[in-house]
């Protein structure tokens, strides 16, 4: 009885799950480059992996070459701007305080339409000075009540699974 019970936990919510990917997220998303520059090695993650037009999380890891360890007293800047135009749509700071994750720098902005955007991450401490640059994609945004259907349906997918239980419990009491 059990075992039925879990199943059908299992096949209902698998549908959830295959409804909304990108709300299944890592630490730090897809990486997007990973290189040694000066005496830094820099990999840059975007969140969320399919990125859309939108917020768009840029998150930073900056280890010493030598060692692989942390960098400490880094700070790190992106900046962010279509490509092909001069026009800046994002430039700040990557901080500690804005990551999910504490071993990360991250900066937090909103990409204004889809298309192609060239991406500079620099950082500066007291092994220098390095920069990485990349070009990433990004598609168009999610239509607002697709978005908002995880939000909207979890409620739906309880009432499923209590509906799933009373069938059984009914089969069991005949």
């Amino acid at each position: 009885m059990k075992r039925s019970i879990s199943c059908a936990f299992l096949l209902s919510s698998c549908p959830l799950i295959a409804l909304s990917p990108c709300q299944a997220r890592a630490d730090g998303g897809a990486v997007r480059i990973s290189e040694e520059r000066g005496n830094y090695r820099m990999t840059v993650f975007t969140s969320p992996t399919i990125l859309r037009a939108g917020a768009v999380d840029v998150s930073v890891l900056v280890q010493e070459v030598g060692t692989g360890e942390l960098a400490v007293g880094v700070h790190v800047t992106v900046k962010v701007m279509p490509r092909g135009a001069t026009d800046v749509t994002y430039e700040g700071p990557a901080t500690t305080e804005a990551a999910t994750n504490k071993l990360y720098y991250s900066a937090i902005f909103n990409l204004p339409e889809p298309g192609w955007y060239s991406v500079e991450v620099s950082a500066c401490g007291v092994l220098g000075k390095a920069e990485v640059r990349f070009d990433l994609e990004a598609a168009e945004a999610l239509p607002s009540w697709l978005a908002m259907l995880p939000w909207v349906g979890w409620p739906i997918a309880a009432i499923v699974l209590f509906g799933i239980h009373q069938v059984l419990v009914r089969r069991r009491c005949r």
